[in-house]
C-alpha cells in the first residue's frame, strides 16, 4: 500500500515532477539550511532524500537575517529539455520585497545546482514556472491586489520570463484571485486537451486550507472557476480526522496516462487549541510534526472542468491502493555522523557556513565549534514520527567553565524542551529547560567528561535523560507544538551549546529510532 505521509515530519509545500521513469519531490525548508530537500522514488511508495538543492555558501542565498519560519517558502520544481529548474522566494524581516524570488538550476538532479538567480520587480511569494508548448515560460506568483485591504486580498500574477537572462518580459498579468478564501498563493499551471488550469492553495494553511482551480484557453485568461471547488480540502471533516489542513497541491502525469497529486497535511495529537493567546495561531490540533507531504490518486471526468482529487472519497486517506507501477524498495538516508548523512539530513538555523562543524566519519563523531547562542551552534535533524528514541554522547572535557552542551527538541528560539550540562570546578551541573525556563537543576562531583543524553517522544510528551547520572525530566509537547508557537515548520531533535570563548564540544553515536 501507499501509506501517507509519503514523506514525514516537517516537508511542507511539496512539489512533484516525472522524469523518464522517476519521480522527483521539493519541499519548503524555512529558516534552515541546507534548504530545498530534493526526493526520489520511481513508485511513489517508497520516497528516499538524494539532497537539497542550495547546500553551498557559494550559492548566494543568505539566510542570516530571516525570522523564524521565514527563510526559503513554496519551492516548485519544473524539468524542461534537460534542465530541472526550482522556483523559490526568500522571505526576509522586511517583507513584502520584489526581489525575494529565486530559481536554481542544474542538468543533473543531484546536482550541483546553480547560484541563485533573483528575480527582480517579481512581487509577492510562491512562484513557480510553465513552460508552454510552443518554448515560452512563464513565472508566477501571487501578490497583493491593487485595492487590498489587507494581505488576504491577494491574487495570482503571470509574466513571460527569459531564463538566460532570468528578467521577467513585459507585463504582469492578473490570472485569478481564487475563489474568495484567504491568502490564494501556490500557484502552479498545467496544460491539457488544449486547456489552462491554474491550481491555486487559498484559504490560509490552517483547518479552512483548499485546493482550487480554475482555466482557459489562454494562458493570459480569463480564467474560469471551476463549479467543483475547492477540489480538496478537509475543512468540513470532524477535528476527530486523522489529517488535517490538507492544501498547496502539485500534480503529475504517469507513464500510463493516469494522474496522481501531492499536498501538504498534519497529523495532529494532544487535543484541540483555539488560538486563543497567540495573535496569529494556526488553531486546530497540537502540530508538533508540522506539515508532512501526502500522496493521493487523481482522475479526469470527462466534463474536464477540473480533474478529481482523492475520487473515490473526496478526502485525503491514511493509505490507498499504490499506483501500476513497477515495485521499486529503497530506504532513506538515516540520521547519523557520516558524510550522507550530514550532507543529507542535518540542518543548521540560517547558518551557511558550515565551518564551525567538523565531521569525524570514521568515529561516528561531530565536533561542534560553539557560539554564544544556542541557535549559533545548533545543529539538527527533523522529528518525523510521535514517538521516537534518540541517544547521543557528548564529550565535556573541550568545554571550560560557562560553557553548556546539550540535546533537545526544538522548534524556535525560546521554545525548546532540552538539557544543558555544563561543567563546575568539581564536576557538572545539568539543567533543564522548557519554554517557561529551567525546570530542573542538580550539580554532581567527579561526573565523567563523557555522557550519554537520551530523548524520547510518545504522543505528544518527551523525555530527557541522562542516565549516567540517573537524572531524567518530563516535558509537555504541547508548549513547542506549531499551535502554541506560531510556527510554520516542526520539531527538531538537536544538538547545541553555548560558550563565551568559541569552545569546541565532541558529539558521538548519534541513533534515532522510531
Amino acid at each position: 500500500m501507499l501509506k501517507n505521509p509519503i514523506i514525514p515530519g516537517f516537508h511542507p509545500d511539496p512539489s512533484i515532477i516525472r522524469v523518464e521513469d522517476d519521480f522527483y519531490i521539493v519541499n519548503s525548508s524555512f529558516e534552515y539550511f541546507p534548504a530545498i530537500p530534493i526526493w526520489h522514488s520511481k513508485d511513489l511508495v517508497h520516497w528516499r532524500q538524494i539532497g537539497n538543492a542550495i547546500d553551498r555558501v557559494e550559492q548566494g542565498l543568505d539566510l542570516s537575517s530571516v525570522n523564524a519560519s521565514g527563510g526559503v517558502q513554496a519551492a516548485t520544481i519544473r524539468h524542461h529539455s534537460g534542465t530541472f529548474y526550482i522556483s523559490s522566494t526568500r522571505v526576509g524581516p522586511v517583507w513584502p520585497k520584489s526581489d525575494q524570488h529565486f530559481i536554481v538550476t542544474a542538468t543533473n538532479i543531484a546536482g550541483p545546482w546553480s547560484e541563485c538567480h533573483f528575480i527582480q520587480d517579481a512581487p509577492g511569494i510562491d512562484s513557480s514556472l510553465f513552460f508552454d508548448q510552443d518554448g515560452k515560460a512563464y513565472f508566477l506568483a501571487n501578490r497583493e491586489q491593487a485595492d487590498a485591504k489587507d494581505g488576504n486580498d491577494a491574487e495570482i500574477w503571470v509574466a513571460e520570463i527569459n531564463l538566460t537572462t532570468f528578467e521577467l518580459i513585459g507585463e504582469k498579468r492578473t490570472l485569478w484571485a481564487g475563489t474568495g478564501g484567504i491568502y490564494p498563493e501556490g500557484p502552479r499551471l498545467f496544460k491539457r486537451n488544449g486547456w489552462y488550469y491554474l491550481l491555486v492553495a487559498e484559504g490560509g494553511t490552517l483547518h479552512n486550507h483548499a485546493t482550487t482551480f480554475a482555466r482557459s484557453r489562454n494562458v493570459w485568461g480569463p480564467y474560469e472557476s471551476s463549479p467543483r471547488n475547492p477540489v480538496l480540502t478537509h475543512r468540513n471533516l470532524s477535528r476527530e480526522y486523522p489529517i488535517q489542513n490538507v492544501g498547496h497541491a502539485d500534480m503529475v502525469e504517469l507513464q500510463d496516462g493516469s494522474w496522481w497529486g501531492v499536498c501538504l497535511g498534519s497529523r495532529p495529537a494532544g487535543g484541540f487549541y483555539d488560538g486563543g493567546n497567540v495573535k496569529y495561531s494556526f488553531g486546530g490540533y497540537y502540530r508538533n510534526l508540522g506539515r508532512e507531504t501526502f500522496a493521493f490518486p487523481i482522475a479526469w471526468p470527462a466534463d474536464e472542468l477540473s480533474p478529481l482529487f482523492t475520487p473515490e472519497s473526496g478526502r485525503v486517506l491514511s493509505e490507498y491502493e499504490p499506483p501500476n507501477l513497477p515495485f521499486a524498495p529503497q530506504d532513506d538516508v538515516t540520521y547519523a555522523f557520516d558524510e550522507q548523512s550530514m550532507r543529507t539530513k542535518w540542518v543548521t538555523v540560517r547558518d551557511t557556513n558550515l565551518n564551525r562543524f567538523d565531521l569525524d566519519a570514521a568515529a561516528s563523531a561531530l565536533s561542534v565549534r560553539l557560539g554564544l547562542t544556542l541557535e549559533d551552534s545548533f545543529i539538527g535533524v527533523r522529528q518525523k514520527s510521535w514517538a521516537f528514541d534518540a541517544r547521543v554522547i557528548v564529550d565535556l572535557s573541550g568545554l571550560i567553565l560557562g560553557d553548556s552542551a546539550g540535546l533537545g527538541a526544538y522548534i524556535k528560539p525560546s521554545f525548546h524542551h532540552s538539557v544543558q550540562i555544563s561543567p563546575t570546578p568539581g564536576g557538572v551541573v545539568v539543567v533543564f529547560i522548557s519554554p517557561s525556563g529551567e525546570v530542573g537543576r542538580q550539580e554532581f562531583a567527579n561526573a565523567p567528561q563523557e555522557l550519554e543524553i537520551t530523548i524520547s517522544g510518545s504522543d505528544q510528551d518527551y523525555a530527557i535523560a541522562v542516565p549516567e547520572l540517573g537524572i531524567s525530566q518530563s516535558f509537555d509537547g504541547r508548549e513547542i507544538s506549531c499551535d502554541m508557537t506560531d510556527s510554520h515548520t516542526g520539531v527538531m531533535v538537536a544538538l547545541y551549546g553555548t560558550s563565551l570563548q568559541e569552545s569546541t564540544v565532541r558529539f558521538s553515536g548519534f541513533e534515532y529510532a522510531t
